[in-house]
């Protein structure tokens, strides 16, 4: 199946939902990751707001990829913290039910670099994944970490962190741009490690010199190699999408339903080179 784009909807946060997908669709996106932005998907979004996104998505057919929750980083949290993102999973699982959604994203937490976690942060971050993955085995859900700051944040941790929870729905929300930044392998041995735990891809640009707020870049600005990553994806049959995820603020020259055209062009191009 060819690679499929979608946008994370926190690139349009500044618009009600309602009318982030309808821009997103104008553009031409055929799925969404919907993030848990206020005007968005928050924990305590009302079912009558659920089930008009889960209407609009059906009429404009657009996929939700994934809930883009910002439940998790459980690592430094007291137990009654992780028991309320638990609460709040739960409702997010009847939120993805609604939505046809059939990946969570649940963070681990931690310090930002992995080698500086101790082991009672490891054990505190996979005892609530496991948590929420068992709960999520109930409804055939699955459950996505993204490749970000703290115990997913390089190859080693991410791997080191699903063997830990050891649960079959447990997977990869795989983002190569954040892993630039931490590790040496972030594109396609990343990929070759990774393997089948690859559910979905976010896509945006930066540079490796973590010094500088180098996501304040479209897509085709930086430095990482998505040529190769798409090529990968492309020759090993990666059935899913690649989200659009700029950074990038909008300001009055470009706002952001420019940064969202811009990017689904970029990706568009990508998937046209293969």
């Amino acid at each position: 199946m060819a690679l499929r784009i979608a946008i994370c909807s926190k690139i349009l946060q500044d618009y009600e939902i309602s009318e982030a997908v309808s821009i997103a669709a104008e553009i031409g996106y055929e799925g969404i990751e919907v993030f848990g932005v206020e005007k968005h998907l928050p924990a305590d979004v009302s079912d009558g707001r659920v089930r008009s996104l889960a209407g609009q998505l059906r009429n404009a057919g657009m996929e939700c990829v994934t809930l883009c929750t910002y439940i998790g980083a459980f690592s430094q949290k007291s137990d009654d913290e992780c028991l309320r993102d638990v609460e709040h999973f739960r409702r997010y699982m009847d939120i993805a039910e609604e939505l046809e959604c059939d990946m969570i994203r649940v963070q681990p937490g931690g310090p930002p670099k992995p080698t500086a976690a101790r082991e009672d942060h490891w054990e505190r971050a996979a005892f609530y994944l496991r948590e929420c993955c068992d709960l999520a085995l109930s409804r055939d859900l699955g459950v996505v970490m993204e490749n970000n700051f703290g115990l997913s944040a390089t190859c080693d941790a991410t791997l080191e962190m699903i063997a830990r929870v050891d649960r079959p729905n447990l997977g990869i929300n795989y983002d190569p741009g954040n892993l630039y930044r931490l590790d040496r392998y972030y594109g396609i041995e990343a990929l070759a490690r990774f393997g089948e735990f690859v559910w979905n891809v976010q896509v945006k640009d930066c540079y490796h010199d973590d010094s500088t707020d180098d996501y304040q870049l479209l897509l085709g600005e930086g430095e990482v190699d998505y040529g190769s990553i798409f090529a990968w994806l492309n020759e090993n049959d990666y059935d899913g999408h690649v989200s659009a995820e700029s950074h990038k603020e909008p300001t009055d020259d470009l706002t952001a339903v420019d940064i969202a055209r811009h990017e689904y062009k970029a990706i568009r191009s990508l998937i046209e080179s293969i």
